[in-house]
């Protein structure tokens, strides 16, 4: 006898018992479960922790379940399964009871609950296979929040596969449902999608615009949990935007909220990693370590691949800035190995939802093709054979034409990038060469809206090194410090080739301490190169001089740059290797 059949032997046995245990102790256990099924509900709006400690006082009045009681449990058992990222046991414990279910409600809320755990494990077909039955069940639906756990379902599996537009479709449809009961979440969870939809497909402004109005109908509903998520959206966007004092102020009091009420939630991952941002791009790198490492760590537990792609590289960043290259580069390993993943799972995604959504439209399409079978038959019977043979022949060759001018567009934008890029880059270092470098700094300086700085820098000696080793090492040499530097520099930053071996760099909103300490870093990178690659042994540095914009008289690029050439000439008179700071003599 297996295992199934001993689980079902002692069920018939307590089935049996039951029915000798007096009527009145029924009702009180019924009463008893219908008191913690209203509790259970109310919870997992508020704090899903708390929810599993109830679920497990149900878990005692499971023989005096109603059929209905029964569905509700299981649904609530799946949901905390759920929010505490166990999602193998969430689709086992669906798959295993889902056919026992008759009542389509919940029917569809389980399918929810089927479709989001396949979507967590990376089985996207699966989970577009649960979707789809839930979304064909949707008019027969009469409860607004069986209606919402479908299309929620079909909203949370179109996000991860980056399907936006037909998520913000199923978002649409989830407000007018709300509408029907205003006294329900329905109307909360649908904007709230809303909000996350345009964040994800970088319509910030237009998220911004809606997220008050989002937390003030969710604070009516009594939704904590989800007016919890948007203001975590809100604090992710200030940093993003660069506005880190606001941002960290919201995002360190939701932090301590997350503890409270859904410490296992991938928002509070999101919200770590942002905040570890701020304090790098503040200055703090105590505090960015502390919540990187935090956020690295919940990614890593959650087996959330994006979250520990995003949260390797903020990492790789704070180890950088901490002057601790080595721990960088590991970060910057791992965040490549996980990038590739993720590459890959997207890949599979984009597969998995080809394949369903052609097996959908097949399906719907059968009928209709059944139907028209018979007036096809007919127009093939009455079609000639010439004709036909001239309609292919007619395809053959507009096909051919297509690809030919596809083919021919595909050349031309090719050959349009690439001679764009060697009319901007250095054939040597891959900077930008001088014309390029001086037409860009100058838009960035009439079009900047604070300080902004010029660094330009100078090899050492340089003349030397090819008269002593080659041209060869000496364009290693300028390749390597190219590279070297560019390491150092934020994606705002310019960064070019002047000529020989003078380089520059204009740094937009930048302060003269922060061009300085650039510049010094820079310098200090220079001088620990390893030139043994080459073939020879030598010792490299560099002399740079900083100007900045708005500082001791400086107002236009033109100044600036002669300022900062200045300042360079100071470095070489005072010896070489060493940073001088243009400073207007009175």
């Amino acid at each position: 006898m297996n295992f199934r059949h001993i689980k079902n032997l002692v069920l018939a046995i307590l089935l049996a018992a039951g029915s000798a245990v007096p009527l009145h102790v029924h009702a009180r256990d019924a009463k008893a479960a219908e008191d913690l099924f209203t509790q259970a509900g109310k919870e997992i709006k508020i704090s899903p922790e708390k929810t599993a400690e109830t679920l497990a006082k149900l878990e005692e009045l499971r023989p005096s379940f109603t059929t209905v009681q029964r569905d509700r449990h299981l649904l609530l058992s799946a949901s905390v399964l759920g929010y505490r990222g166990r999602h193998k046991e969430r689709v086992e414990l669906v798959r295993a009871n889902i056919d026992q279910v008759v009542d389509p409600d919940y029917r569809v809320r389980l399918l929810y609950q089927l479709s989001a755990g396949y979507t967590q494990l990376g089985e996207y077909e699966n989970a577009l296979v649960a979707m789809n039955q839930g979304i064909l069940l949707l008019p027969k639906l009469t409860n607004q929040i069986a209606k919402m756990d479908t299309l929620q379902a079909a909203i949370t599996l179109h996000n991860s596969l980056r399907a936006y537009d037909e998520a913000h479709a199923y978002s649409e449809r989830l407000v007018e449902i709300g509408k029907e009961d205003e006294h329900t979440s329905v109307t909360c969870v649908g904007f709230a999608d809303q909000v996350e939809i345009n964040l994800l497909r970088g319509e910030r402004q237009r998220a911004r615009s809606m997220l008050p109005d989002a937390i003030k109908i969710c604070e009516e509903r009594g939704a904590t949990v989800i007016v919890q998520i948007l203001r975590s959206l809100a604090a992710i966007d200030l940093i993003d935007s660069g506005n880190y004092l606001q941002g960290k102020g919201a995002g360190i009091q939701l932090l301590s909220e997350f503890l409270e009420v859904n410490k296992s939630s991938d928002y509070r991952t999101q919200l770590e990693e942002a905040l570890a941002r701020a304090f790098l791009n503040t200055g703090n790198l105590e505090q960015a370590e502390r919540y990187g490492l935090l956020a690295y760590q919940h990614a890593k537990s959650g087996n959330a691949v994006q979250l520990m792609e995003k949260t390797a590289e903020t990492m790789a960043g704070i180890k950088r800035a901490q002057t601790q290259f080595g721990a960088a580069l590991e970060y910057y390993e791992a965040a490549l190995v996980l990038k590739n993943r993720v590459l890959d799972d997207q890949l599979h995604k984009n597969l998995a939802f080809q394949r369903v959504k052609f097996d959908t439209q097949d399906k719907s399409n059968q009928l209709n093709l059944l139907e028209q079978k018979n007036k096809i038959l007919a127009v093939e019977r009455e079609l000639e054979k010439k004709n036909n043979q001239n309609l292919l022949l007619a395809i053959a060759l507009v096909a051919a034409i297509l690809v030919l001018l596809t083919l021919w567009l595909i050349k031309t934008l090719q050959q349009k990038n690439q001679f764009k890029e060697y009319s901007q880059t250095d054939g040597l270092t891959q900077a930008s060469n001088r014309m390029h470098f001086m037409v860009s700094a100058n838009e960035a300086f009439k079009m900047r809206s604070g300080s902004m700085s010029i660094i330009l820098f100078d090899m050492d000696l340089f003349k030397n090194i090819n008269d002593s080793y080659g041209h060869a090492t000496g364009d290693w040499v300028l390749k390597s410090v190219s590279e070297t530097v560019k390491t150092h520099l934020r994606k705002v930053d310019l960064f070019g080739r002047l000529g020989g071996e003078e380089f520059g760099i204009c740094m937009p909103e930048s302060t003269q301490a922060s061009a300085l300490q650039l510049a010094e870093r820079c310098r200090m990178a220079i001088a620990m190169i390893d030139t043994a690659p080459s073939g020879h042994v030598f010792a490299l540095s560099a002399s740079f001089g900083v100007a900045t914009v708005d500082s001791n008289g400086l107002t236009s690029f033109e100044s600036t740059l002669e300022a900062a050439d200045r300042a360079l000439y100071s470095s070489k008179a005072e010896g070489r290797n060493c940073v001088n700071v243009f400073r207007q003599v009175a």
